[in-house]
């Protein structure tokens, strides 16, 4: 079918990309699933090499709450240089 996807992105353990490139997985999957290039959960988890859970809360926080809720975590560094994440 013109304008589907036919190749695969090794993503490999996406727990190991950094926050940025984690963030950037998430977009580009919901990008896919409304574009309609991708048509199911299953089928973005086998494009992009996640898992369909995954797939499907990343759908489920953006379509509740927009862009916003595929950010990256940020990060804040109290006084003894520890990190705390929100």
């Amino acid at each position: 079918m013109p304008g589907r996807w036919v190749c695969v992105i090794e993503v490999g353990d996406a727990r190991r990309l950094s926050p940025a490139a984690q963030e950037v997985v998430r977009l580009r999957v919901v990008a896919a699933l409304e574009s309609g290039r991708v048509c199911t959960y299953r089928q973005a988890a086998e494009v992009f090499g996640v898992s369909e859970r995954s797939v499907g809360a990343w759908w489920r926080k953006y379509r509740a709450v927009g862009r916003e809720a595929l950010a990256a975590p940020v990060k804040s560094w109290d006084r003894a240089g520890r990190v705390d994440r929100f």
